[in-house]
């Protein structure tokens, strides 16, 4: 197994590093994660505390007594949940949205609050959880700020909506409010809207809803800290699983005609309101593609290259990005099918430092280390988190940001 630092590796107390992960808002950290709950001072129902963890009983709640003004956005990690939860300004009292029944890491985006005092989450009827993790994040002056985007694409190795299960609040947090994404998919389980910006945490939501670890969370959090504070990241999540790209039935083929085919378009929309809602001066910085999977052919050195190039050429024009970077996920070189040596030899080739014949300028391949293989084909939330950081390391390197 690689060994990529502390940032990754198991670390002792869950609480611990859960503390270490939350992001710096309006609460402070010890606050945030309730290793001091001093200033939820507003309880109702049935409510007990203890060191990192509040617990919720049925139509109970715990708050602050702050002030709050502006967009507000509320993270929770929330765990043992049944029922209904959600968070409200308690005076005047207001709820951005109903409730949600599934627990883990939720983002919940209040409208313009105007000397809303209180900050409280509650459960419903029939309702009980326990709330690890409790942050507010003022958004007025960071959403002004222009945004480096990178697209994420390719199939279920980037999407991960059945595959890379597994997801830890320890390892796939949100790292900071100027790390956002687009979703691909609307579910009010996570509130998450199309085309909209949203925290970046897993699970992000591609074409379908999604419940594994993507590679792009890792890509995200390992990149943070080179983003300039004068700008946000933003992660386009235009993946489709169950895709291909060779052939006239290509569903990444821009003329395709495949089961799928509005990958291509998918992508195109996707990014195009994703550019429509970010101020000036935002930029497409470069593309994730993790595909390939649905092409394995004894021919897939000759057609995945050339198609590859097509469909290159074509998003970039359509897109308005011009020329950018695409960082190419090498296939998993453990996978079971028979074509598995030459698909990672295809995508070795097409490094745009190989020397061969069908390389692409500014392409660069990664190369998948063996040994995280979750099924035939797909790797295993722990593979995602270390290709997206081996991805974001190469990124890196190459001087992109």
């Amino acid at each position: 197994m690689i060994d990529l630092g502390s940032d990754i590796s198991i670390r002792a107390g869950q609480a611990a590093r859960q503390r270490s992960n939350i992001a710096p808002g309006l609460l402070p950290i010890r606050a945030a994660s309730l290793k001091d709950s001093s200033h939820l001072v507003d309880t109702s129902g049935s409510v007990s505390f203890a060191p990192g963890q509040v617990t919720l009983g049925e139509l109970s709640g715990a708050g602050d007594s702050a002030n709050y003004e502006g967009h507000i956005w509320v993270h929770t990690e929330v765990s043992n949940l049944s029922g209904t939860y959600r968070p409200r300004f308690l005076s005047p009292v207001y709820a951005p949205e109903s409730t949600r029944t599934r627990d883990g890491l939720q983002t919940w985006k209040f409208p313009a609050a105007s000397a809303q005092t209180g900050l409280e989450l509650i459960t419903g009827t029939g309702g009980a959880a326990t709330l690890g993790t409790f942050q507010a994040y003022q958004m007025d002056d960071i959403l002004s700020r222009p945004a480096y985007v990178i697209v994420a694409g390719g199939q279920s190795l980037m999407e991960c909506s059945h595959n890379a299960y597994g997801i830890d609040p320890a390892h796939d947090f949100w790292p900071g409010p100027r790390c956002l994404c687009v979703p691909g998919y609307s579910y009010a389980g996570f509130g998450t809207t199309r085309g909209a910006l949203h925290a970046m945490h897993a699970p992000l939501l591609f074409k379908s809803q999604s419940s594994g670890v993507s590679p792009a969370i890792a890509f995200a959090q390992e990149l943070m800290p080179f983003v300039p504070e004068s700008h946000n990241l933003v992660i386009v999540c235009a993946a489709y699983s169950a895709t291909t790209l060779v052939g006239s039935d290509g569903d990444w083929n821009p003329a395709g005609s495949g089961q799928n085919v509005d990958a291509y378009q998918n992508a195109v929309d996707l990014i195009a309101d994703t550019m429509a809602a970010l101020p000036a001066g935002s930029e497409i910085k470069a593309w994730l593609w993790a595909q390939g999977q649905g092409d394995l052919s004894p021919t897939m050195d000759v057609a995945y290259p050339a198609a590859f190039a097509a469909m290159r050429n074509a998003m970039e024009s359509d897109t308005g990005s011009g020329q950018v970077p695409w960082m190419l996920f090498g296939p998993p070189p453990d996978a079971t099918s028979i074509h598995t040596d030459l698909f990672v030899e295809t995508f070795a080739n097409m490094d745009q430092d190989s020397g061969h014949a069908t390389a692409q300028p500014m392409a660069h391949t990664v190369a998948h280390p063996p040994g995280y293989m979750e099924d035939a084909a797909h790797v295993t939330a722990w593979g995602s988190r270390v290709m997206g950081k081996l991805v974001a390391r190469r990124f890196i390197e190459e001087g992109y940001l």
